[in-house]
């Protein structure tokens, strides 16, 4: 059984089912999903398109509700939460970064970064003495006066990881965080996202790329909306734990994964 002290989130016989938009019939995109996360894990979640890896992800950042089931953050049941204080509590305790980067052009980088402070009423001084250093950390210090239009992917992800972190939550939650990028661009940011996670930071991870998820130090993997393995990095280097989760993405693509969703092609999940 996991320690209450060091578990932070507790999924609990997770279920959320979708109704089609044609034809009136529904689809189970996540059954009966349990799992823990322990406080200054890094973990990726792995899946084929339908598999149900973005639903789980959208219930965790409460975008959704889950038709059954719980989420617990530090012991608080997430599902529970009023509409009306959602945004606040996902400014307090999450944190995000998506595969488009989601910054707004005619906001300065910098004012990107702050957005989520200024939405809380954080006085300036506080903004700015939170600022320097992530910026620091992240190399972004010389174009935080720029907009986003004037830098590349790879320097508009790094704004989008300082977002994510400015409010110091207890999750960060990053769908696709390299999908939008070169290869170069995205060993850079994961190897900042394993900076990161050495202080202490609580990372969640959704991939399709072996490479990304080859910086976790645990990896999920989700069929047909059903946990199916998981894999520990342990003592393994990168490349080794890499080959490790292409093994395993060997298997959960065989046979039985994609029969179901290739059935409802009008569902979304």
């Amino acid at each position: 059984m996991n320690d209450k002290n060091t578990t932070l989130l507790m999924v609990e016989h997770l279920r959320k089912i979708y109704s089609c938009r044609f034809g009136g019939s529904q689809v189970e995109a996540l059954k009966d999903v349990s799992l823990g996360v322990e406080r200054g894990e890094f973990i990726a979640v792995m899946g084929e398109s339908g598999s149900g890896k973005t639903t789980l992800l959208n219930l965790l950042a409460v975008l959704d509700r889950p038709t059954e089931g719980k989420i617990l953050l530090d012991g608080k049941d997430i599902t529970q939460i009023r509409d009306s204080n959602i945004s606040r509590f996902r400014r307090e305790n999450l944190g995000f970064v998506f595969q488009d980067f989601n910054l707004l052009d005619n906001f300065s980088l910098r004012d990107n970064i702050y957005l989520p402070l200024v939405l809380s009423n954080t006085p300036k001084e506080q903004m700015e003495s939170r600022i320097e250093p992530l910026a620091a950390q992240l190399k972004i210090s010389d174009i935080l006066e720029k907009y986003p239009y004037e830098v590349s992917g790879g320097q508009k992800q790094r704004v989008a990881i300082a977002r994510a972190l400015i409010t110091a939550p207890k999750i960060v939650l990053a769908d696709e965080p390299t999908g939008a990028l070169d290869s170069h661009s995205s060993a850079q940011v994961m190897k900042l996202f394993t900076d990161i996670h050495r202080t202490g930071q609580t990372i969640l991870v959704v991939t399709h790329s072996v490479k990304t998820a080859g910086y976790a130090g645990r990896v999920l993997f989700i069929r047909d909306g059903r946990l199916f393995n998981q894999l520990y990095r342990g003592d393994m280097d990168n490349e080794a734990f890499q080959e490790k989760i292409s093994d395993n993405l060997k298997i959960l693509l065989q046979k039985e994964g994609l029969d179901a969703y290739l059935l409802y092609p009008a569902c979304i999940i």
